[in-house]
């Protein structure tokens, strides 16, 4: 019989022990929501550099101007009006900030997980600075476009030593053995991807599903964000899956999960989980709701979070998270059937 966890997630319930339903940082609960308690905050704190050239990424490289004392200040507004975790997004490669672990270690020195969000390869090979990040409290994203082609991988990177694919894989092994993906009684883990899914990569979701469900990893299935370069005019849509495609994704997804003892709704955006986000911080201080609408409604070097959290649900009605129900309100929404 499947152990279910005693806490109960927003949007999800109680959910199965040790397959990775739930990330760590993102795991609000039902009775955190009724009190107000938001879920995850965007915060492009980290340097705008990257090693790798993303043909979807979804951040314009702006260069970080916030200085490390004015972040810190900011990580102080979000443990004030309380918020789970920080998803540490970066307007690049999050881990080669020179501030990196400083903002880490501080975050979660205010009660608040951090989520990295990484390519894994640039600085997760090495197990001294891995077992410093597992330290320090924080939850890991890797990059994962593929965890079985590393063609398809390489190319989304625009990696041309053809060395990427080999060496994220080598991070993974290397996180794993490190314990971010250990068992835990709450039915989370600390380790997890969010895929986008393409016609190229979309007969991948099953066999990438069992993998995490069998290796207590998390895992969510997007498309291209509104927002980057995908969000521009003259971005290629060539690869998109079509509206069928994404419900036959849905219904395997469902039917996957269903064996693995998980029932869960399913969701117009990231499918197996809620979106769990309010407030998206760039680098240089400017304020949006989140990536799937990047209307700037301030800069947090001028106003307070709480009025900029206040400005977004006065001008954004549909974000209050009294109401919101975890489904993205920036994609079209399924049908009802879709979600049973």
């Amino acid at each position: 019989m499947t152990q279910l966890s005693t806490k109960n997630y927003f949007g999800m319930g109680q959910v199965p022990i040790g397959i990775g339903a739930v990330l760590n940082g993102w795991n609000l609960t039902v009775e955190e929501q009724k009190k107000g308690i938001i879920g995850t905050v965007d915060f492009r704190a980290m340097t705008a550099a990257c090693p790798h050239n993303c043909f979807h990424c979804f951040t314009d490289k702006q260069k970080k101007t916030l200085a490390l004392e004015e972040i810190e200040g900011v990580i102080n507004q979000i443990a004030k009006i309380g918020a789970i975790g920080i998803n540490y997004l970066g307007e690049g490669e999050p881990t080669i900030d020179s501030n990196f672990f400083r903002i880490i270690e501080y975050t979660y020195d205010k009660g608040i997980i951090p989520i990295v969000f990484t390519d894994a390869a640039t600085k997760l090979k090495d197990r001294g600075f891995v077992r410093r990040l597992y330290d320090s409290g924080a939850s890991v994203a890797p990059k994962a476009d593929s965890l079985f082609s590393a063609d398809y991988q390489n190319w989304v990177v625009g990696d041309k030593t053809g060395r990427y694919f080999s060496e994220k894989r080598q991070a993974l092994d290397l996180l794993m053995q490190e314990g971010f993906n250990k068992i835990q009684i709450d039915g989370t883990t600390r380790i997890g991807f969010d895929m986008v899914v393409t016609k190229r990569n979309i007969h991948e979701v099953e066999k990438t599903l069992r993998y995490c469900r069998d290796n207590n990893l998390w895992v969510v299935f997007s498309g291209y964000l509104p927002s980057g370069r995908s969000a521009r005019e003259d971005f290629d849509q060539s690869l998109s899956i079509s509206e069928e495609e994404k419900q036959q994704m849905r219904d395997n997804i469902r039917r996957v999960d269903l064996e693995y003892g998980f029932s869960h709704p399913v969701y117009n955006n990231f499918v197996t989980f809620p979106c769990g986000e309010l407030i998206q911080i760039y680098g240089d201080g400017r304020v949006s709701p989140c990536p799937g609408n990047e209307t700037i409604v301030g800069n947090i070097k001028t106003d307070s979070l709480q009025t900029l959290k206040q400005r977004i649900i006065e001008k954004f009605p549909l974000h209050n998270p009294d109401t919101f129900n975890g489904h993205c309100l920036y994609r079209p929404l399924i049908q009802i059937g879709d979600s049973k």
